[in-house]
């Protein structure tokens, strides 16, 4: 078991996922925590020392601020975590502590959307990366110089990016598994039930993202569906095609999403366009006309009214109900 001590330094920022931050953190607790584990250590620290709200209003309180903690020339990996609004939070100082902080560390990590952020910091130019899959054709059209991949998780240099907690949870187990041995990241997965078939690089029936854990007849065909849909939320394709990328009929596709989803296909893919457009009216400045091109949508009109009936309020309801967001430039 190798002897050599990494230390940790996550930094989180408003609106991320406690299921992410989980999804980081509790890999390398359970690590430390084997009989003969590794030695890990962990730092939490926002960008100023406030208070860190998740997306679920959870309120992490910080050991300090990122310019202030403990050794700060050491650090193992920088594990940078930003879930939604992460456009508000690219102020002058943000950019300048995490680009000092980054300097310092061996490695760099930007999960869910924080790769938003080290773009916006010029440390991914030139680089491949990739970002939760909601942010993905955004995410290509912002930093034309990052070669952005729909991969679970991207290494390119000391630069590590990931999307959403499943991703997360594998590209820990990754680590682990590189700097302390397989049998630590084995010993790690079996805590978590993580099952090792998902880990399978390549594998065509495997779906890169989502829809994971289906284990009903069909669900090989689901989980190509559902990749097939999530790559076409702008320009939608018909069930028929998307039935075929899946290999069965329709009527076995339709039969395939009830046994797994208790959801027709059609209303799944509908589903994931209203959530997308939902994601882009609450964290940008879109116009709806632009948010209905964008998730495939006619119009503004159309859209409006398929909101409506799915969730019983409007998409200027909701965005007026958002959190102000942060001055740019404090």
């Amino acid at each position: 078991m190798p002897s050599t001590y990494h230390r940790f330094v996550f930094v989180l920022f408003d609106g991320f996922s406690n299921l992410v931050l989980a999804s980081a953190l509790e890999p390398l607790r359970a690590a430390a925590g084997l009989p003969n584990g590794p030695q890990i250590s962990w730092d939490i620290c926002t960008i100023d020392g406030s208070p860190a709200t998740s997306s679920s209003d959870l309120v992490i309180t910080p050991k300090a601020a990122l310019n202030a903690i403990p050794d700060p020339t050491h650090i193992d990996y920088l594990v940078v975590i930003s879930g939604y609004d992460m456009r508000h939070h690219l102020s002058s100082r943000t950019r300048a502590r995490l680009q000092n902080a980054a300097q310092h560390a061996r490695t760099v990590i930007g999960v869910d959307t924080a790769a938003w952020l080290l773009a916006s910091c010029n440390m991914l130019a030139g680089k491949s990366a990739t970002i939760h899959w909601q942010e993905l054709d955004q995410f290509r059209e912002q930093f034309p110089d990052v070669t952005v991949l729909t991969d679970r998780f991207v290494e390119d240099g000391k630069m590590i990016t990931s999307g959403g907690a499943a991703t997360v949870m594998e590209m820990m187990l990754h680590i682990l598994a590189r700097q302390y041995g397989p049998a630590v990241a084995f010993d790690v997965s079996n805590l978590f039930v993580y099952d090792a078939r998902h880990q399978r690089h390549g594998d065509p029936n495997i779906s890169a993202r989502g829809a994971d854990r289906l284990h009903g007849p069909g669900a090989d065909n689901v989980r190509r569906a559902v990749a097939e849909m999530i790559a076409h939320i702008e320009t939608p394709v018909a069930l028929k095609s998307i039935a075929t990328h899946a290999g069965c009929s329709l009527r076995s596709l339709d039969r395939a999403f009830q046994d797994n989803l208790q959801m027709a296909p059609g209303k799944y893919y509908q589903m994931l366009r209203l959530g997308r457009a939902r994601d882009l009216a609450r964290s940008t400045d879109m116009k709806l006309a632009d948010i209905a091109l964008q998730t495939g949508f006619k119009s503004h009109a159309a859209l409006s009214r398929a909101y409506a009936q799915a969730f019983g309020t409007t998409l200027r309801a909701m965005r007026s109900k958002r959190r102000p967001a942060a001055a740019i430039g404090t």
